[in-house]
């Protein structure tokens, strides 16, 4: 049975912020720290509701195993943090970068972790910052490693932006006919994700919005990482893969579908349904519980004992969250264990150069005792060999 899901657009709760406060705090408990120090956008966004380009001008969150979270940051940027924090933080400015010795951002971060404290900082932190850090330093990240598991407000605000995927992803059917350039696909797709979040969302905040659709004509769909030029027209016939994603206020999803225009080959029917049985395999047995490479392994197996091994090109799914590329990997080498409300995609995909790419995503939520798609987006194959007439 599938779990009822909350939509969400609204900016998160203080008892939000101060639970995944806690949980960073036990782990830094566990881990034996007096601070913990952030400085990657995402977990400071995460962790205050706070989005910013810091550019050449570091920021840091100090967070104390007790106490008020502390935010070091350039002096300009002060009133933006105050408009946009939820949590209670103490500022601590510096005012420009480069500064004079005994000013720096250095200089500041050593007065709010003063002494020979046990100081945690994330593996991503440039050699140049981690240069700057005071204290008995450890790198771990503890912040990324809560991030894995949703809560049901994040669950809520990830099945928005599904939402808001499906309202793309359809206007993009809508429009695909032989002849359209990309950039109309493009352009009035994307138009149509942006005007549901700016009618819905109050106060949007546009520094976490970002929005994408277009297409992979058949020319370029076994490519997967290409780029589609604006001004090539869509064809008859397929495979076409479609990619529309969003961050919508600060969470991620996507979809995407293989659809046809007019017609479909009897060699596209056999693949497009290999990639459904390879895909459907995955809905099948992710549950709780299950290792994120056991899943990968068993999926593409379905490709490779078909006789596509060459033809695989990436593994089955990645996590979703504030971004739409983060942990955990379904992918053969992770050693994520999947979790009740993480939240993932499903993408086995097929290419076969000269013929085509085959690629479904969806952006699915672990449940109790399974999983279901979040994104709903029709995906047969009846569906999806569109009328040109």
């Amino acid at each position: 049975m599938n779990q009822i899901v909350e939509v969400i657009s609204t900016p998160p709760t203080s008892e939000e912020l101060e639970s995944r406060l806690k949980k960073v705090r036990l782990k830094m408990e566990q881990e034996g720290l007096d601070y913990y120090i952030s400085a990657h956008t995402d977990n400071v966004y995460y962790l205050t509701n706070f989005a910013y380009f810091p550019l050449e001008r570091p920021f840091f969150l100090v967070i104390p195993k007790v106490g008020k979270l502390g935010l070091i940051l350039p002096l300009l940027e002060i009133s933006h943090a105050e408009q946009r924090i939820l949590q209670e933080v103490d500022y601590h400015t510096y005012f420009e970068y480069p500064a004079p010795k005994g000013v720096t951002f250095a200089d500041v971060l050593k007065k709010v972790v003063a002494g020979d404290k046990r100081v945690g900082f994330e593996t991503s932190l440039p050699f140049a910052m981690k240069e700057a850090l005071p204290g008995k330093l450890k790198a771990v990240d503890i912040i990324d490693d809560v991030r894995l598991v949703k809560s049901d407000y994040e669950i809520g605000r990830i099945a928005y932006a599904s939402k808001v995927v499906d309202v793309g992803h359809k206007k993009l059917l809508e429009l695909a006919k032989p002849g359209v350039p990309q950039v109309t696909l493009y352009s009035d797709a994307t138009k149509e994700m942006i005007a549901t979040v700016l009618f819905e969302v109050p106060d949007v905040n546009m520094l976490m919005s970002k929005f994408v659709a277009a297409v992979w004509p058949k020319a370029l769909s076994a490519q997967p990482h290409s780029i589609p030029g604006l001004f090539d027209n869509l064809q008859e016939g397929g495979p076409n893969v479609s990619i529309v994603t969003t961050q919508a206020n600060g969470y991620s999803a996507e979809v995407e579908r293989t659809f046809f225009l007019g017609q479909a080959s009897d060699e596209d029917k056999k693949l497009f349904d290999l990639c459904m049985k390879a895909r459907q395999k995955a809905y099948e047995i992710i549950k709780p519980g299950i290792r994120a490479d056991e899943v990968d392994e068993i999926v593409l197996n379905i490709i490779k004992k078909a006789g596509y091994e060459k033809n695989i090109l990436h593994r089955t799914g990645h996590g979703f969250g504030i971004t739409g590329h983060e942990p955990p990997w379904v992918a053969l080498g992770s050693e994520h264990i999947l979790e009740k409300n993480m939240v993932i995609s499903i993408e086995p995909g097929i290419y076969v150069e000269g013929q085509g790419g085959y690629r479904h995503s969806d952006t699915v939520l672990i449940t109790e005792n399974g999983c279901q798609s979040l994104t709903r987006t029709p995906d047969k194959i009846e569906d999806l060999i569109l009328d040109i007439g």
